[in-house]
């Protein structure tokens, strides 16, 4: 092969990675030795004669490489050797021993206490193969990542000397007789060939285990191992099949152990200096990179880091350090910590000093080294404390005012009851809410509405003695706390302040009006904090607002009792809903008037809610109607009374009762929702009652709030067929405009009127202009409330179509009105007394 070819070859090999170049040379091994088993070894030109001068070459060489194994193994890097190292590396110290006792007693050498014979050396070649194949497989078992001490180590190596001794004692006449393994003139007995082959087995088993795990880590020791294992299992078939020890595969055998030594070689060099060496490598330059980073942190930390030897002498700092204590590195360097960090500053809060400027508060955190270097980390909290107390500011004040807020108040008035207490005296708290404050703001904006804030705030603090306090609650509420008072002075200062309160406010040119609501709360007898009090003062005020504009209540029991009981009962409401415990009564409508009924015959009747409470038993509309008109609740309730009052007369129609109308009223809620009409379509439709035969009542109040809109809720409702009342007519707005505008039915007159039409000459000439109205624009006129014979008589006489009230009858239960229908049915009609 020239030398171009030759370089080629080495490049290939060398780009080939070291799993593939092993597999390869073992390749070529296994295929030699099967040419060999073929009759090859006719075909090398070999003599007898050159066996012992061969042997003795390569004994040594493999002695040799044994002793560099063990050598290699006992002195590897580190204070802990891997499990591997630590068998295999005294193993080929014995070895190489018995090796060297093979070379010794082989036949021609002068031998050990007499002349070298073939079985003798065969003695000791078969003690260092079986320990040779044994340590490779327990190397093959033996957990990868474990490492021995020092101590382990030398226990290994003294267990081997003691097996070189056993084994060389046997070898040399030991007191065990073993089978021959050569006969003269036969060759190899049976005994020496299964001992070989035995060997192979063990060899190849350690190298299908070391291979598996190469496979699997993509260790190089791995490989290395598996090979020398492989190629120690080819030497071990030549060993089992030469016929006299100077022929060919004895000689080719043992060229085959010294290339598997070499590997062994490797393997442990990898494992106890290469590995260890390429570790230390990586740990240093990650040292180096720690430091680096180390550095490079401290230098990009926002607080200052100060290190300081044993010594207690600043050695080194960051950048920000520099900058916080307003020295230079430099200049630091070697001055002692304590210059800079006070002694025994710990995570706390502290004081720290610059050496050309005062001094300014910091948290420190220090610590020592086990070194005895000692590390502190600063940080300045200057523009923290700024900014704590600028956001303390902003908790406990009112932005836009000035004034402390319902926070700082509280706190206040804390104190304040506990110097009352002490002092024997009493305080009031009063709370103001500016009535209908909300037109500011949609009138003016919100910069109108934090102007009229501000100058209630100046009126306000103008009234107040000294030693009272004035606070902004939030909104348009206020806080005043008069220290020294008493239910005189008290009512004194929350006439006054109502007072200043009404005096115009000037916006953009406008006078502007508003009023307020005071709530007033005395320090009670009993223990109280500012919390409870200030909460009897809001109870106060919310009850004071509830009487109309510009009023003062002081805080009673009754107050709080019927706030709690209108809390409970609009809990129980709730449930009322859910648990069905609504019902309806029906109070009848008498025609007394004409018409195409005869008189006294019930023409209609008015649905009214009623609620039957398990416990309260019936409780009256007047308590909990205007809770579900607070609380939005009355929408749903419109809804049921809507459904059922329509199921209940399409059912008294279906039993062929005398076909009545029956009248529903609608809430302000429910009117102003939209869909209206959609929802009384689906009440029609599920119940399947006429349209005709229902009437919806709407007060004046409710269409007179927006009459556009109003005007075509109505037409929605009047395409559906059903009729339209206007309730308690004469009590609103009375704007006739609005009359001929709206498509109505009914004018019900409202009971106020009926209620003295006989005493009273102008309730009598309202009720009689109603009437007029009513006919004038084709409309029927409906009286509620009647209950003498005298306003019967009166209302019929001036030409009432209608009228409803306990002269003719309370309301009643459905099944009650079904009892008078079916009298009314069998021509038995009910006559006005």
């Amino acid at each position: 092969m020239s030398g171009g070819a030759t370089f080629r070859a080495h490049l290939w090999l060398r780009r080939i990675s070291t799993g593939r170049r092993l597999a390869l040379l073992v390749a070529v091994l296994a295929a030699f030795a099967a040419w060999l088993a073929l009759g090859g070894e006719a075909v090398l030109p070999w003599q007898p004669r050159w066996y012992l001068s061969l042997h003795t070459a390569v004994e040594v060489f493999a002695v040799v490489v044994a002793l560099l194994v063990f050598s290699t193994g006992w002195h590897g890097i580190g204070r802990r050797i891997p499990v591997r190292v630590a068998l295999l590396a005294p193993a080929a110290l014995a070895v190489g021993l018995l090796d060297l006792g093979h070379l010794m007693t082989v036949q021609g050498m002068p031998g050990i206490g007499g002349p070298g014979n073939v079985a003798t050396g065969i003695a000791f070649w078969l003690a260092a193969r079986a320990i040779g194949a044994l340590a490779l497989l327990g190397a093959a078992l033996a957990p990868r990542e474990r490492t021995v001490g020092r101590a382990l180590h030398r226990a290994a190596f003294a267990t081997a000397l003691a097996l070189v001794l056993l084994a060389s004692w046997q070898a040399l006449g030991g007191p065990l007789a073993l089978p021959a393994t050569w006969v003269p003139g036969r060759g190899l007995t049976p005994f020496k060939i299964g001992c070989e082959l035995a060997l192979v087995a063990i060899n190849a088993l350690a190298a299908g285990l070391l291979l598996a795990r190469a496979f699997r880590t993509g260790l190089r020791t791995d490989r290395y191992l598996a090979a020398a294992a492989a190629v120690l299992a080819l030497s071990g078939v030549g060993f089992a099949m030469y016929d006299a020890p100077d022929d060919v595969f004895n000689m080719i055998g043992h060229v085959y152990k010294v290339i598997a030594y070499l590997f062994l070689y490797r393997a442990v060099y990898v494992a106890a200096v290469q590995a260890p060496y390429l570790l230390l490598q990586r740990s240093e330059r990650s040292l180096v990179e720690s430091e680096n980073k180390f550095r490079g942190l401290m230098e990009a930390a926002p607080d200052a880091i100060v290190l300081a030897g044993a010594d207690g002498r600043i050695a080194m700092m960051n950048a920000r350090a520099e900058q916080m204590f307003g020295v230079s590195r430099e200049a630091a360097a070697g001055m002692p910590l304590e210059a800079l960090v006070p002694p025994g500053a710990g995570q706390d809060e502290t004081s720290c000093r610059r050496p050309h400027a005062g001094a300014f508060p910091a948290e420190v955190r220090r610590a020592a080294m086990p070194t005895g270097q000692q590390v502190a980390v600063v940080r300045d909290v200057s523009e923290r404390r700024r900014l704590e107390r600028a956001v303390l500011e902003q908790l406990t004040c009112d932005a836009l005012t000035g004034l402390p807020n319902r926070s700082r108040i509280l706190e206040a008035l804390d104190e304040a009851i506990d110097g009352a207490r002490r002092l024997g005296r009493t305080l009031a708290v009063l709370v103001l809410d500016l009535d209908e404050f909300r037109k500011i703001n949609s009138g003016y904006g919100w910069a109108g509405g934090d102007d009229v804030l501000r100058e209630c705030a100046e009126r306000l603090s103008a009234l107040l003695q000294p030693g009272d306090m004035l606070a902004r609650q939030g909104g348009n509420e206020f806080i005043v706390v008069q220290k020294n008072s008493d239910a005189a002075a008290a009512a004194a200062l929350a006439e006054k302040l109502l007072g200043c309160l009404r005096e115009p406010y000037v916006l953009r040119g406008q006078r502007v009006f508003l009023s307020a609501g005071v709530g007033v709360a005395l320090l009670p007898q009993q223990p109280c904090d500012a919390e409870a009090l200030l909460q009897m003062a809001q109870v106060a005020m919310g009850s004071a607002r509830a009487e109309g504009h510009a009023q003062y209540r002081f805080y009673t029991a009754e107050i709080a009792e019927a706030i709690r009981e209108r809390v409970d009962m609009e809990a129980l409401l709730r449930h009322a809903l859910e648990r069905g415990q609504l019902v309806l009564q029906f109070q009848p409508r008498i025609r007394v008037a004409g018409g195409a009924t005869q008189d006294g015959a019930i023409v209609g009747v008015e649905a009214l809610v009623r609620w039957r409470h398990p416990v309260l038993g019936l409780v009256p509309p007047g308590r909990f109607i205007p809770i579900a008109e607070e609380t939005g609740m009355i929408e749903e309730l419109d809804l049921w009374v809507l459904r059922e009052a329509c199921v209940r007369a399409a059912g008294w129609r279906e039993r062929g009762l005398p076909p009545v109308r029956v009248s529903v009223n609608l809430s302000a809620r429910q009117f102003q929702q939209a869909g209206l009409d959609k929802r009384v379509r689906a009440a029609l439709e599920y119940s399947g009652l006429p349209p005709s035969a229902l009437e919806l009542e709407i007060t004046e109040s409710t269409v007179m709030r927006d009459t556009g809109e109003a005007a075509s809720v109505l037409r929605s409702l009047k395409a559906l067929g059903v009729a339209l009342s206007i309730d308690d007519f004469g009590t609103g707005y009375s704007s006739l405009s609005y009359l001929k505008r709206f498509p109505l039915d009914v004018l019900k007159i409202d009971r106020s009127f009926v209620k003295d039409v006989i005493d009273d000459p102008n309730d009598a000439a309202i009720t009689c202009a109603i009437i007029a109205l009513a006919h004038g624009l084709n409309l029927e006129a409906v009286a509620e409330g009647v209950e003498t014979r005298e306003q019967m008589e009166f209302l019929k006489a001036h030409g009432c179509d209608e009228i409803q009230g306990y002269y003719f009858s309370p309301p009643v239960w459905a099944e009650q009105l079904e009892a008078m229908l079916a009298k009314e049915s069998v021509g038995n009609g009910v006559t006005v007394k």
